[in-house]
This record gives C-alpha cells, sequence and structure tokens, in this order.
C-alpha cells in the first residue's frame, strides 16, 4: 500500500480540492481529524507553501471532556506550528431554541464557526473517511433517499472539502500509531443510540459475517457510479432555477407544473438549499409533500419542515423560509401584509379616542404599541408604511380592530368600494394574515390599512399632495386639525 500522505496527496490533486486562498482544517481532536491536521501540514509544506493552513476547533460543552480535547488540539497545533482557533458553543441550548438535534445544531455552528475563520475565498478541509461514506449512504437509504443521497459526501461540496475519503479508518489509525500522533476518544462515537453508530457497531458487521461482503466497499462504490449522473441532473435542475427563481427566492407554480415529479422534487430541493444551505434533515417524505403542494395553482398553503422550516406556496409561487418568519407568530410588522397581532389570540376594538394623545402605549403582550398626536407642525412630519395621518373629523367615530364579514374599503383616488376579502386578495395579503391583520375602521368602512392602503388621510409626500387638493376644494381653504398615528413594532 502507498503511503497515506502520498495517497492523500493524489487525491487532493486528481479532485482538485485546494484552492489558493486560506485552508481551515476542522479538528475535534479525535485520530482522523488530527491525522488530517498532520496530512495537510506536510502537503502544504512541501507543495503548497503559498496557503495558509489554520485549525478550527469547537467546543460543544457536551462532554465532560469536551476542554481536554481542546487542550490536545491546541497543543499539538503549537507543536506543528498552525495556528489555533476555538470557540466555545453552547449546543445543547441552541438545539433548543432551534427546535433541532444535537447533531445538527452541533453541524451548523462548527461550519458557521468554520467559515468565519475561512473568509469567502477559504476551503475547510474535514476528516471524513470511507466508513463515514458507507454510513451516511445506508442512513440516506433508510430515510428514504433518492438519488442524491446515494452519492453520500461528495469530495468537495461549496468549499467544504472531504480528502480522506480515500482512507479506511484502520489506515488512518495506524498512521497515528506510527507518527505518534495523540488523539482523544469520545465515548459517544460507542453509543448505538446514534444512527451512524448503530450501523457501525450492528449492521456492517453482520453484513460482513453473514453474507462475507465488506458492505463499506459496495457502498461507496455505488456512490461512486451514482454521482456522475446525478451531477448531470442537478445541473439541468441550476438551470431552470436560474432562469425562473425570484429576488426573493421563489419560483412560479407554472415553471413547476409541467416536469415530470422526480426532476420537480430536485428542483425544489436545491431552491432549499439556496434558502437555508443545509437540507439534510428533510427526509424524502417531506420532499413528496413539498411537490404535492405544488402541484395546486389557487390558493395559499404551507407544510411544515424538519428544523423550524417551512415550505410555502403564495400568489403562484413556491418558497422556503424560516417558521419564525412565516408565521410571525407574536406579532409585528409584515412587510407585505402590515401589522399582525399574534397568533390565536382574540382581541377587542380600541376606540381611537381613547388613545393618550402623545403618549406612546402598548397595544397588547408587547406585541406592537402607537401613539396619536396632533401634527402641530408641518416639519414634523415622517412618511414611512407604519404612519397615517388623518383629518380629527375621523376621531369620534373610528376603531383599531381586526377585520369582520362584510368590511370594505375604498382605496383613496378611487371611485370604487370593494369588499375587503376582495381587495386583499387583490394586494395579495398572505391568506394566514388576514384575519390577524389590524385596520383602522369606522363602521363597515375601513380608513387605513398599515403599510397596504389608505382611503382617507394621507401617509407620504404624493397622497399628501392630493389630499390637500380635495380638502381645499371642500373646504374652500378650511380644514380639521390634523392627526398622526404611528405604530412601532416591538418583536425587532
Amino acid at each position: 500500500m502507498k503511503d497515506l500522505i502520498l495517497l492523500v496527496e493524489e487525491y487532493i490533486e486528481e479532485n482538485r480540492l485546494l484552492s489558493a486562498g486560506p485552508l481551515v482544517a476542522g479538528v475535534s481532536g479525535g485520530a482522523d481529524s488530527m491525522a488530517l491536521l498532520f496530512v495537510l501540514k506536510d502537503i502544504c509544506d512541501r507543495k503548497y507553501p503559498d496557503i495558509r493552513l489554520f485549525c478550527a476547533h469547537v467546543n460543544h460543552g457536551i462532554r465532560k471532556e469536551a476542554d481536554l480535547d481542546e487542550k490536545t488540539v491546541s497543543d499539538f497545533c503549537a507543536k506543528l506550528g498552525v495556528p489555533f482557533h476555538a470557540a466555545h458553543i453552547d449546543i445543547p441550548a441552541v438545539a433548543k431554541e432551534e427546535g433541532l438535534s444535537l447533531e445538527t445544531a452541533g453541524r451548523i455552528q462548527r461550519y458557521a464557526f468554520f467559515n468565519e475563520i475561512a473568509g469567502e475565498n477559504g476551503t475547510i478541509a474535514v476528516a471524513h473517511h470511507m466508513e463515514d461514506q458507507a454510513e451516511s449512504i445506508a442512513m440516506h437509504i433508510f430515510r428514504g433517499a433518492g438519488m442524491e443521497g446515494l452519492c453520500g459526501i461528495r469530495p468537495k461540496n461549496g468549499n467544504v472539502i472531504h480528502p480522506f475519503l480515500c482512507l479506511r479508518k484502520e489506515d488512518i489509525l495506524s498512521f497515528c500509531k506510527a507518527r505518534n500522533i495523540s488523539f482523544c476518544n469520545d465515548v459517544t462515537n460507542e453509543d448505538t443510540a446514534y444512527d451512524r453508530n448503530f450501523f457501525r457497531h450492528e449492521i456492517f458487521p453482520k453484513i460482513e459475517n453473514g453474507i462475507g461482503r465488506d458492505p463499506v466497499s459496495a457502498l461507496v462504490g455505488l456512490a461512486e457510479r451514482v454521482l456522475e449522473e446525478n451531477d448531470y441532473l442537478d445541473t439541468l435542475s441550476e438551470k431552470v432555477l436560474d432562469e425562473a427563481v425570484g429576488a426573493d427566492l421563489s419560483i412560479p407554480l407554472e415553471t413547476l407544473a409541467d416536469m415530470p415529479r422526480a426532476l420537480r422534487i430536485r428542483v425544489l430541493r436545491l431552491l432549499a438549499i439556496r434558502t437555508f444551505g443545509d437540507v439534510v434533515d428533510i427526509e424524502s417524505v417531506h420532499w413528496e409533500a413539498v411537490s404535492d403542494l405544488s402541484e395546486k395553482a389557487e390558493g395559499s398553503a404551507s407544510t411544515d419542515l424538519p428544523g423550524e422550516r417551512v415550505a410555502v406556496r403564495e400568489n403562484k409561487r413556491i418558497r422556503f423560509c424560516r417558521t419564525d418568519a412565516f408565521a410571525k407568530e407574536k406579532g409585528g410588522y409584515v412587510k407585505g401584509a402590515g401589522i399582525v397581532v399574534p397568533k390565536g389570540q382574540e382581541y377587542r376594538e380600541i376606540a381611537l379616542s381613547a388613545l393618550p394623545i402623545g403618549e406612546k402605549v402598548n397595544f397588547c403582550q408587547s406585541f406592537v404599541s402607537m401613539r396619536l398626536r396632533f401634527l402641530e407642525n408641518e416639519g414634523d412630519i415622517v412618511y414611512n408604511n407604519q404612519t397615517w395621518f388623518f383629518p380629527s373629523s375621523v376621531l369620534p367615530d373610528a376603531v383599531i380592530r381586526t377585520r369582520r364579514q362584510g368590511d370594505t374599503i375604498r382605496r383613496a383616488g378611487s371611485s370604487c368600494t370593494k369588499e375587503l376579502r376582495r381587495f386583499m386578495n387583490e394586494v395579495q395579503i398572505p391568506q394566514r394574515f388576514r384575519d390577524r391583520v389590524l385596520l383602522i375602521g369606522r363602521g363597515k368602512e375601513t380608513l387605513w390599512l398599515p403599510g397596504v392602503a389608505h382611503a382617507v388621510g394621507f401617509t407620504d409626500a404624493f397622497s399628501a399632495e392630493k389630499y390637500r387638493a380635495e380638502k381645499e376644494k371642500e373646504t374652500n381653504g378650511r380644514e380639521d386639525v390634523l392627526c398622526v398615528l404611528e405604530f412601532f413594532d416591538e418583536t425587532t
């Protein structure tokens, strides 16, 4: 067998893994990553002296040995002369807050830290080997993966490289022993409660003992055969996205309509990757649900995805977003919808005249505040989408509330009165917000939808000019005192 360093060197050159920018090795302290750092240091010193090599270590705060792991890596870097960077992140707290598994939260945080060090032009090297590849493919198969999942770990994925995919675990351990490389043992690697460990310690040995064949070599070979076809289909899908995707990372339903289902799911998956960066926890059953969502052109709908994510059908387009951005459950200002009250709560109307003049008051549960005042100085006018200027004659009958059946609106400058329900549909306020949007009403008449439209008064310089002209005609120059109603989003 060739020298391990020479094998890795050839693998790097064959797959063109290194670039001129910084090279960041992600090192946990285990045998694989410690060997990786040693090998990369050797190769860079001999063949790529202009590449700056750095070591990055994340202390997850999960295991009691975490501090010892960090010291082991730090000492090894000092011995090799490699700059060492460490981050302390409470992964259990992050996982709980984001609704993720420990594994997923740890991976996301690690790569965020690695990318911070690598910068825009850097490359990140991690120590996945052939057994890791085989375990990944096996897990993908039993999660219902398609062709993409059968490709497993790629030699290069964006700015992340895997120089050890050409090595077996036993070769790495032998190398560490021969080169006297110290490393830490992670006891969680023996815990078969984790899927990867279950395949490694239970399933693979039984396959090899039962049929006399090496499952690692078989699965790695499968990945290599599937990769070329998969990349070709991805190229087609990326072309579709480049031509059709909007600035908001949404895609028209009509673009997806005539596609074979398999290609449609691939396009949607790549769109989700562009949106989230990581879709490893989204399984085939979820992609099928997203595809189903895209097959109906009318109406708004959504489907929940793992990791506090959601796929949304709105305005005849499909997009992906984080659940908190989608639901806005705590209430607040939502672009294109207005001021949205917290989800699942009922609110009684508030008389506009009951608001104290000039005082900033809370509406409910701190999701939004408002202030009513008289406009005493024209120089105080500041236009934004949460401010409304209106005549004081409105005050006695106006209320702040959400919509009701029979509500209407006649937008300023229009002679046409419409049902508010129909108007909301025309201006494409998302269906999920319509019963939660605050409005200023007088009877069934809608006077102002914050951030969307007004019927009385003005909200910007253009409507102010028209308002002044109309008022002068109606009153021969006399007009009511102008009032100002301002909303303040307390959730941002």
